[in-house]
């Protein structure tokens, strides 16, 4: 009833204002107050620096709708009698906002919300009455519905800062930028052209359920007027729509024209589209992001290239369409951008253990990109440790033993010669440990190595450095110089051709399959290598090669050959290694090309039974290779030998006085 009787006192105003002449249309009320309030300069200056002006246009007022009635209708604390009073207004959004309930006096809720998306406003709080309306100069919504443009009337309400927000929890902004429609590529249409569903008498509610579906279905809008045909003559951009809307890279209301991106700096246009999260889909189902951030590359050691001389196929005219099978090949074909400055870099790389490990389907061994990034390549450091993480990532175990040695203390102290990762693996050309030959390495750094170690490491009463350089042969730097678990490492070697025997020239020169090989050495599969597989295995290389078994030692876990101590506690005592007794273990390695070598376990028996004699001669010396029954025979002979010209001796002088008399009867 209430409500009822509202709107039965305004329609009355109107009446009256209708009846009466326009000069006497304004109450004495209205009157009275606008004797301060049309004073142009009247303003009220808040704390936080925002004025208000307190001015009204008494003839706009009397043209409202709200002209026939009194200010008190709508200010009802205020009066002549009581005001001027000051009041304390926090900003002029909270005025708005304290302000605007009044406005349900003659509005009742219920009638806002009839209109579904004026209600939704409403409702959200966000926007109020006279953001929208005004506050003095309210004309009829009818006449302005007729007179104001397309754009004008969605403008209206999408000019304030409006959100909605998703089933998803994402917002999305409903506020639209008119200066950035005006200077964009659509800047003369209306928006029924773009939002045909929509009109001033029609306003659909669109119910997606996350932005990514918001952003499909607001691309539907664009295939109006760029249908496939138009597209499919850029195949790069085209491509590009299938896995990307199209407002992702355009935008949604500032679109540019085509020809204002070809104008910009070769890296800006790239960016254009790159700066985005798109991706590329390889044929196997992988993906790649595209993306390139800005301010990596300007970060990177490539800084002040353009993308032309890295992507030398691509250009501002033409985006060639590339295919690639997996994520493996085209890290793969990456590797020839970096070719274009890097040949020996990449040289280097093709022969690595890197390479090789790639090659055969390992997608966690490192390659250019793996190494440097895609965009944000960084400036070699001088830092060794910094240098080493890209190392340390994949080798942690290693890194972990580094730290525990000498040459960690040395980098920590900041010594110029200090050695890191790189200083004895390299930093492209990374081989199997197994045939790097990492001791040379350590005579790079330590050049007197012979002549100090000739000190102690000699045979009495003889000091030649061949003696050092035999030890040097068959053992590694780091057996001596860690506190680790040490192994007799064996190897076949081809004496004819003085190289190392490769897996696939093991399986060649058997006659069987590279995959039988293992079966092969080890018939029973227990992972050990008895004495008479030893045998028949050697038996069985020998009849086809010249081959014969290398023996050196060194640490049995790889990591712990980082471990390096000083030269005060390295190991020199001979029986070490020499002694029967000697704690260490053998393995049989089999060397494979660019990777780890197919490994065994050796027992101690197979290399001091009768059946090793004919495959150990090599280094017959180190300890738990000895044979007992070579070791009696040995004695026996060397007994022998010395019984002999005793004997002899001993005949000799026994049988003096019969040469005598027989000289003597003469």
């Amino acid at each position: 009833m209430r409500g009822i009787f509202i709107s039965g006192i305004v329609i009355l105003c109107f009446l009256i204002s209708y009846m009466i002449p326009l000069k006497d249309a304004i109450s004495e009320d209205v009157k009275a107050c606008l004797k301060c309030h049309e004073i142009k300069t009247l303003q009220k200056r808040l704390d936080t620096g925002e004025s208000i002006s307190l001015y009204i246009d008494g003839k706009k007022f009397e043209k409202s709708v709200h002209g026939p009635m009194g200010c008190s209708s709508c200010h009802p604390n205020i009066n002549v009698r009581n005001h001027p009073k000051p009041r304390k207004i926090a900003n002029k959004k909270e005025y708005v906002k304290e302000f605007s309930p009044n406005c349900l006096n003659c509005h009742p809720k219920d009638a806002l919300m009839k209109p579904e998306v004026h209600g939704i406003v409403v409702k959200k709080g966000e926007i109020y009455c006279s953001e929208c309306h005004g506050s003095h100069y309210i004309g009829s919504i009818k006449e302005w519905k007729n007179k104001a443009s397309f754009n004008e009337y969605c403008m209206a309400c999408h000019k304030f800062d409006m959100t909605k927000t998703l089933p998803s929890k994402e917002k999305i902004s409903l506020k639209v930028n008119e200066q950035e429609i005006k200077k964009s590529v659509h800047g003369k249409f209306q928006c029924i052209v773009c939002h045909s569903d929509f009109s001033k008498v029609k306003h659909p509610i669109y119910n997606f359920k996350d932005k990514k579906q918001y952003r499909a279905e607001m691309t539907k809008i664009c295939t109006k007027c760029h249908t496939d045909e138009k597209l499919k003559k850029n195949p790069a951009h085209y491509a590009l729509t299938k896995t990307a809307s199209c407002i992702e890279c355009h935008g949604y209301h500032g679109v540019k024209p085509a020809k204002v991106v070809r104008a910009l700096p070769e890296n800006q246009y790239c960016l254009s589209c790159h700066s985005r999260a798109i991706s590329m889909k390889f044929k196997n189902g992988e993906t790649l992001s595209v993306q390139v951030k800005e301010s990596e590359i300007l970060k990177s050691a490539h800084k002040k290239l353009k993308c032309t001389e890295c992507h030398r196929e691509f250009s501002t005219t033409q985006h060639p369409i590339r295919s690639f099978e997996s994520l493996a090949e085209y890290r793969a074909k990456a590797k020839d951008i970096c070719n274009n400055c890097h040949q020996d870099a990449v040289k280097k790389y093709d022969i690595s253990i890197h390479a090789a490990s790639l090659k055969k389907g390992n997608k966690e061994s490192p390659d250019c990109l793996k190494c440097h990034g895609y965009h944000n390549v960084s400036f070699i450091t001088k830092d060794k440790m910094a240098s080493s993480e890209l190392c340390i990532r994949c080798h942690r175990e290693s890194g972990k033993a580094f730290e525990e040695s000498v040459h960690h203390v040395a980098v920590k102290q900041g010594k110029q010669n200090a050695p890191n990762c790189s200083s004895c693996h390299n930093s492209h050309d990374v081989l199997p440990v197994n045939i790097a030959k990492l001791d040379n390495a350590c005579i790079k750094c330590h050049k007197d190595v012979k002549t100090t170690h000739n000190k102690w490491l000699w045979n009495p009463p003889l000091r030649l450095t061949t003696f050092v350089e035999t030890h040097f042969n068959s053992t590694t730097c780091a057996s001596c110089h860690t506190k680790t678990q040490k192994a007799i490492f064996l190897t076949l070697v081809d004496k004819a051709k003085n190289k190392t025997l490769q897996e696939d020239e093991v399986a060649k020169a058997l006659n069987i399959d590279i995959k039988a090989l293992k079966t092969k050495i080890d018939p029973n599969g227990d992972g050990k290598i008895e004495e008479k597989e030893l045998w028949q295995f050697m038996s069985s290389i020998k009849e086809k090669t010249k081959a014969n078994l290398l023996g050196k030692i060194n640490v049995l876990n790889s990591s712990d050959a980082h471990k390096i101590e000083s030269r005060e506690k390295s190991i020199k005592d001979c029986a070490y290694c020499h002694s029967p007794n000697a704690p260490m273990k053998s393995k049989l390695e089999i060397n494979r090309e660019g990777t780890k070598p197919l490994r065994f376990e050796v027992e101690t028996k197979a290399l001091n039974s009768l059946y090793a004699i004919p495959n150990i001669k090599d280094f017959y010396v180190l300890g738990f290779t000895k044979i007992q029954i070579l070791d009696v025979l040995f004695f026996l002979a060397l007994i022998g030998g010395i019984a002999v010209p005793i004997g002899h001796i001993t005949l000799r002088i026994l049988t003096a006085p019969i040469r005598r008399k027989r000289r003597e009867g003469k």
